[in-house]
């Protein structure tokens, strides 16, 4: 298992939906840049939940 970061939903302006921080430093670490295209895998264990992201378009 990799590195652990906590991260803290935020409302999304004008939406229901939440926004995921990614800190900069794994973002740097990843190349992970703004227009990036994640898939999300919803993975419920017991009573944790665990959000998989997967990069499917790495924006250059």
């Amino acid at each position: 298992m990799g590195k652990k970061f906590t991260v803290k939903a935020r409302a999304h302006h004008g939406t229901d939906s939440l926004d995921l921080t990614i800190p900069t430093q794994v973002c740097k670490e990843n190349k992970i840049n703004e227009g990036d295209v994640f898939s999300l895998e919803i993975i419920n264990e017991d009573k944790l939940t665990v959000l998989k992201y997967t990069r499917i378009f790495e924006n250059k």
